[in-house]
């Protein structure tokens, strides 16, 4: 179900199944792993996603997210397993996305799209598989920067890469194409005793591709609760379960790992 993907994604809030987290390698560090309830109309406890934050190397981050439905929730085919990863290189104080991958279900098929991204030839390349079949090239075009992925958009955000937040700001930023051009529309709102609000939508040309979605952050920029309209079950929302674990402003030196929940191998 990938709405469930954008309600967090998006600054922003997937499906197999969901235990704790593997360490990471013995070369990675864990920077965040963030870990959200998804509550579905009257249904609470419907789904469990991660999202996680790894070094993977000098200034070379991997953020993945995943998740699982619960109870008799796993038994619907829209439920099935969702991930999302994208690989990111920081330069300048900004991450930039390198490799972008999606798995969902859609129609029957399990699909698995990968963005890649070519700065030295200026292209973004998307490569599209089915039901496990080697993935062949869908589509492909100019890179025009910045573009971001949901992933890398998300973190940027939170590094204050795309500039300072306050009440009534709006951002308009481009998104990986679909491959019709995408752009992410981020209004931030006061601060309230539940956070500050912000809401989100994705627009695909002149139409609204998903939301509003709603959203209350910690100055952290990160959802501590978040919620859509959905036909039939009426809301959809998801709510951060270890806040305790959010990681600090900026990305840590290897050094302050410990004091971020990660962990020094």
């Amino acid at each position: 179900m990938r709405v469930i993907g954008v309600l967090i994604l998006c600054l922003a809030l997937g499906l197999g199944q969901v235990g704790t987290a593997p360490a990471a390698a013995a070369d990675q560090e864990n920077l965040e792993n963030l870990k959200y309830r998804l509550s579905l109309g009257f249904w609470q406890d419907v789904a469990r996603v991660h999202l996680r934050l790894i070094r993977v190397g000098p200034e070379r981050y991997r953020a993945e997210f995943s998740g699982a439905a619960q109870g008799a929730w796993s038994l619907l085919k829209r439920w099935l397993p969702e991930s999302y990863e994208s690989e990111m290189a920081l330069e300048g104080g900004r991450l930039k996305p390198l490799l972008y991958r999606e798995k969902f279900h859609n129609k029957g098929q399990h699909i698995s799209k990968e963005y890649r991204f070519d700065y030295a030839r200026g292209v973004l390349e998307i490569w599209r598989g089915v039901d496990g079949r080697k993935p062949v090239l869908d589509w492909q075009g100019p890179l025009k920067e910045p573009v971001y992925d949901p992933l890398t958009l998300f973190y940027n955000l939170r590094l204050g890469a795309l500039g300072p937040v306050t009440p009534g700001k709006t951002l308009t930023v481009a998104l990986i194409p679909n491959p019709e051009p995408r752009e992410m529309v981020v209004s931030f709102g006061p601060e309230t005793a539940q956070g500050r609000k912000v809401m989100v939508s994705v627009k695909s040309g002149a139409a609204a591709e998903d939301g509003p979605y709603f959203i209350f952050a910690n100055p952290q920029k990160v959802p501590l609760l978040a919620w859509v309209r959905v036909l039939v079950f009426g809301k959809l929302s998801g709510q951060l379960l270890n806040p305790g674990e959010i990681m600090k402003e900026g990305l840590p030196a290897p050094s302050q790992l410990s004091r971020h929940g990660g962990e020094n191998r």
